[in-house]
């Protein structure tokens, strides 16, 4: 593949792999080590361009979604997806909901006040403990739900 830049006098050639050999006119396949070589220029170049500034740590940590830490804690997502379902009728799953009339708090609508200072990880365990607590597992919380239209 031969590539032409905006000014006719640079003229570019490819070879199969995609690597860059020079002008065209020379007509000579660079050796095996100086497209390795170059590869690995690139490479490095590359590596550069996208690393952090200097001085700024990248300490971003994988963040896990509360089904899936309900999942985890459960060892079922068949489980966690009975606790979530609670969760979407009582808040539409929102965190920080208030419920004016009762004064019940985040996701499962708890009716407690340390509620407001809990991480919606918190409230996930919390919502598991009260479910296998009071019904033994989350599926059995929903079914009394479906009945009750509370829990």
């Amino acid at each position: 593949m031969i590539l032409r830049s905006r000014h006719a006098e640079h003229l570019w050639k490819l070879d199969e792999h995609g690597t860059l050999l020079g002008s065209a006119s020379q007509r000579r396949t660079p050796s095996r080590p100086k497209r390795l070589a170059r590869g690995v220029l690139i490479a490095i170049g590359i590596a550069l361009c996208s690393a952090s500034p200097a001085g700024v740590a990248n300490t971003s940590q994988p963040v896990i979604t509360e089904f899936r830490y309900a999942s985890f804690l459960l060892k079922s997502e068949y489980q966690a997806s009975c606790l979530f379902k609670i969760a979407l009728k009582e808040s539409n799953v929102r965190y920080n909901a208030i419920n004016r009339s009762s004064g019940a708090l985040g996701a499962w609508q708890i009716l407690n006040p340390r509620v407001a200072t809990l991480s919606s990880h918190e409230q996930v365990e919390w919502a598991i403990r009260y479910a296998e607590h009071r019904y033994k597992t989350p599926c059995e919380a929903w079914e009394f739900w479906k009945v009750n239209k509370w829990w």
